[in-house]
């Protein structure tokens, strides 16, 4: 069938409508839309394309040239009148990119390009040109660079080193952090640079496997140690990743590496720690285990298992059952009972006393034991550790005893012990002071060295406090004797030892250790008189002694000479008998006196 017209006028309607058709479709498809300004009659044309651009009814306005500017972005008009004048003056080829205001109030992208018509004379009479709506690919780059910034401003402030190296092991990029890593002052100090060199060799290897790795698509990590370009060495963890093209294919690797030499000092500093407790725990005779819900070893210590190992006969190890049968029910029920005490929650202690099945020797031993609870606080095993206290009750015993023959000295002896303060007030007695001084340890506790000494006696007691504080700790001043007020009312004489020991943690004060010699004073100050006495009487007797005897040995001497009559001899010789009777009533004059001087007691011997 021929559907073809015979009439040419026909023919050229529809193939006009055709092509307006066509025309329709295209700027539909493309987004387009054309113009046409007429220089002469100063008139604008649009297509229906432009309409849908600016999102205008065609028969809304008509078109104008103010209309078309006032279409235009404001931020942008100026602009693109400038260009339109450029266009016509210069000859420039019409070609802007420009906004475009809606009449809804959207924003649209356009890119416009355009011919001028010129007469022969070269003054414009048209132009000619097409509207692109490209708003999308406009927002699409505006989005990709936006997100590239993004990127750029993460990897650029990324605490981590981000680096792209080429297959053959190039650096290709490297944000700041990395740089500073490696002790790059400048991009150009390590870009285009082998990146092996900068890997402790000892370490190449480690490197090298996650490099491979990312060529091969596969994603992998490693540690190894760099050397900067300073010196300095670090311990660098790093994650190797494949970088593709629009193809598919690998064509660079990214890794993302941080610096864990702190990481690495501390994980070290654990394991020495670890270890040194090992040894500490494995070198001590204290026994430390743990066990299981079931009652199954899950940790010890080299001690325990030396001493499970004893016991079951067979050497222990971690999954063993710590209740063995083979050292008697009592011993199995009753650690059984410890046990299941622990695992239902209760923490507690218990003391054993035993003969070693090991040593043969008594043994004294605390034993603790402490629930173990997971992070939902379930009990998941039990915590035990034995402390052997067999030294420490030993010394505890001696303590006991010692201190039970210190108190049976100091409540029984002669001497008063007494702690004071540096003021003089007591802070303990010793029960002895109630038969030296009568007061009970109450009493005492309650006076002041001052309400007891003589009056005479406190500037001299006084100052010996002064002097005590100023000695080193544990000295001693020499001992002197005051009077103090028995609760009786009388005056007794004690002799006083002060020692330091104010920096004594057990004691902490003045250490004054005194006793009674009211007895020994009083009898030296009875001597003391009885000397005096003496001393008096023959100071005295000796003046009266002096006489007769002066005459004694004048008569001597006289005899002696020989110059004397027999009368008067005779004379001197009763002259001499009647001094030395004289002497003699002196001498026993004197010992009469010295007898009422001096007591029975101290005339009598033994």
């Amino acid at each position: 069938m021929n559907f073809s017209s015979k009439d040419p006028n026909l023919n050229n309607s529809l193939k006009n409508q055709n092509y307006l058709l066509i025309l329709r479709q295209m700027e539909t498809l493309g987004k387009l839309g054309h113009w046409e300004f007429d220089f002469i009659n100063q008139t604008l044309y649009w297509s229906e394309g432009v309409f849908i651009i600016l999102e205008m009814d065609p028969s809304s306005m008509p078109v104008s040239l103010e209309l078309g500017y006032n279409s235009v972005h404001p931020d942008d008009r100026e602009k693109a009148k400038q260009h339109m004048e450029d266009v016509i003056t210069k000859g420039i080829p019409y070609n802007l990119e420009c906004r475009l205001l809606t009449t809804k109030g959207t924003i649209k992208y356009i890119h416009s390009q355009a011919d001028v018509i010129r007469d022969e004379s070269g003054l414009p009479i048209q132009i000619v040109g097409i509207f692109q709506d490209i708003t999308e690919r406009t927002e699409s780059y505006i989005q990709l660079k936006q997100q590239e910034v993004r990127l750029s401003s993460i990897l650029q402030s990324e605490p981590e080193c981000v680096k792209v190296v080429s297959p053959d092991g190039i650096l290709i990029e490297m944000n700041p952090a990395g740089l500073s890593m490696i002790e790059a002052d400048c991009p150009e100090d390590a870009i285009g640079q082998k990146v092996e060199s900068l890997i402790d060799p000892a370490d190449l290897k480690f490197y090298q496997n996650i490099h491979d790795n990312a060529l091969k698509g596969i994603k992998s990590s490693a540690r190894f140690r760099i050397v900067g370009l300073k010196g300095t060495h670090r311990w660098m963890e790093s994650t190797a990743v494949p970088l593709t093209n629009q193809k598919g294919e690998i064509t660079s690797v990214l890794s993302l590496t941080r610096d864990i030499s702190e990481k690495v000092t501390n994980e070290e500093k654990l394991i020495r720690i670890k270890r040194n407790q090992e040894a500490l725990i494995n070198s001590t005779s204290d026994l430390i285990w743990s066990i299981d819900t079931q009652f199954c070893l899950v940790a010890a210590n080299k001690t325990f298992l030396d001493v499970l190992s004893f016991l079951q006969k067979v050497p222990a190890k971690e999954g063993d059952s710590v209740l063995v049968k083979t050292a008697g029910e009592e011993f199995y029920y009753k650690w059984k009972e410890y046990y299941e005490r622990g695992l239902s929650g209760e923490s507690f202690t218990v003391y054993e006393n035993f003969i070693s099945p090991i040593t043969h020797e008594e043994e004294h031993r605390e034993v603790s034991f402490n629930p173990i609870r997971n992070i939902d606080e379930k009990i998941t095993g039990l915590a035990c550790f034995s402390k052997d206290i067999t030294s420490l009750i030993r010394k505890s015993k001696e303590l006991l005893l010692n201190e039970k023959r210190f108190r049976a000295l100091v409540e029984n002896g002669a001497d008063v012990i007494m702690i004071l303060n540096p003021r003089g007030q007591g802070k303990y007695v010793s029960p002895s002071i109630k038969k030296v001084m009568g007061y009970t340890e109450t009493e005492a506790m309650n006076l002041s060295l001052f309400d007891v000494i003589h009056p005479d006696d406190a500037p001299r007691l006084k100052k010996r406090l002064f002097e005590v504080m100023a000695l080193p700790l544990g000295a001693s001043l020499q001992s002197q004797t005051f009077r103090a007020k028995h609760k009786d009312g009388s005056w007794r004489y004690v002799e006083s030892t002060l020692t330091n020991m104010l920096s004594d943690e057990s004691i902490g004060g003045i250490v004054d250790n005194f006793h009674d010699v009211t007895e020994k004073e009083t009898q030296m100050e009875a001597i003391q008189t009885q000397n005096q006495k003496l001393k008096t009487i023959a100071w005295t007797q000796s003046h009266v002694v002096r006489s007769p005897l002066a005459r004694i040995m004048g008569i001597i001497e006289l005899i002696r000479t020989g110059s004397l009559t027999k009368e008067e001899e005779e004379k001197s010789l009763r002259y001499l008998l009647e001094s030395a009777n004289e002497l003699d009533d002196v001498i026993g004059d004197i010992v009469r006196k010295s007898q009422e001087v001096i007591p029975p007691e101290f005339n009598s011997k033994p």
